[in-house]
């Protein structure tokens, strides 16, 4: 052996012992990207000690249930976002979209026209919504904004300013009423849902082309994607899923109400943000939004269940908006410097 031989020489047993402790930086960066799951946990705990109808079959039953008409809409909002777009419409849309299948129930009692009076409808807001900003050249913002302000007039103008309640046939009502394995059909087609669109935006060419867009429109159509079709499909996706969402909120209430739908919007919209920071930091996804939807049903139905006010649930949703897009822009901006 040579003198220039590198050799390896073992480091002191008090600095092996000190790379190896738990300290707070270490702690803190193993946490990083977890934090929405490590604070859904927390939760979970914090609320099964202070009241004991928190963990109960009947209250989890009851919070998938409603939870199932956010989920929707969370997943419709997940499109446009992905191609780097908004749609603001969808708050407006769901309410017009219920009233528009209350109102056919008054002059049918056919279930399939009533439950695809939503989808159909839903699906052409979402293609104007589309050619106003892909064709048009307007922005998503002021383009959806001004299709839901139409849209809020269009559901005054088919239900007079009153609600709807009456001939809902229990064919269309069974959504929610009906149990399978502990859970309503509206939860396990929302979760079916999830799991196409998971599919489509992980593991098809239609998928990876939306995320090409969104991370560069032009550098997309560069690589041959036809953006121009591609982003038409994301809003025409989004008011498919919307009036999925629809037949939900109609199954839930047996009802329609004109004033229901605008409240919908900054949930969607802070599930979808939360869920950058759950799964593949950085980008819009099915996974972390439905974590994020657990955690915001888990925080508000365990608030509720502790006697706070009903005024609470704006504070809370728009807090987590906020903290949402923070994580979000956060998380978008590691994965681009990293």
């Amino acid at each position: 052996m040579t003198d220039k031989t590198v050799r390896h020489i073992d480091a002191p047993a008090s600095d092996r012992s000190t790379r190896d402790r738990l300290t707070p930086g270490r702690l803190l960066s193993w946490v990083s990207g977890y934090e929405t799951l490590v604070l859904l946990a927390l939760l979970m705990v914090v609320f099964t000690l202070s009241s004991d109808r928190f963990l109960t079959a009947d209250n989890l039953q009851n919070v998938a249930l409603v939870q199932a008409v956010t989920a929707t809409m969370t997943l419709a909002v997940l499109m446009p976002l992905i191609i780097g777009e908004f749609d603001l419409s969808v708050g407006y849309l769901i309410g017009f979209l219920v009233m528009l299948e209350a109102v056919v129930a008054q002059h049918t009692s056919n279930p399939v026209l009533i439950i695809a009076a939503g989808p159909v409808v839903g699906l052409l807001v979402g293609l104007v919504n589309g050619v106003l900003t892909v064709y048009f050249k307007i922005s998503s913002f002021i383009a959806t904004l001004g299709v839901g302000i139409l849209l809020s007039g269009g559901t005054q103008g088919i239900s007079n300013g009153k609600v709807i309640f009456e001939n809902i046939p229990s064919s269309v009502t069974t959504l929610a009423s009906e149990d399978f394995l502990g859970l309503s059909l509206a939860v396990w087609l929302t979760l079916l849902l999830a799991v196409i669109l998971f599919y489509v935006l992980e593991h098809t060419p239609h998928g990876r082309f939306w995320y090409a867009i969104g991370g560069s429109e032009r550098v997309a159509y560069l690589a041959g994607v036809r953006t121009n079709r591609m982003r038409m499909t994301a809003f025409a996706a989004a008011g498919l899923i919307v009036g999925v969402a629809a037949n939900f909120a109609l199954a839930q209430a047996g009802s329609a109400n004109p004033g229901y739908g605008p409240e919908l919007l900054l949930p969607a919209y802070a599930a979808a943000f939360l869920g950058v920071a759950t799964y593949r930091p950085g980008y819009y996804n099915v996974l972390g939004a439905l974590v994020a939807i657990i955690l915001l049903a888990i925080g508000f139905n365990g608030l509720s269940l502790l006697g706070v006010p009903f005024w609470v649930q704006p504070i809370f949703n728009g807090s987590v908006l906020i903290i949402a897009v923070l994580v979000a822009r956060q998380e978008t901006r590691q994965v681009r410097t990293g």
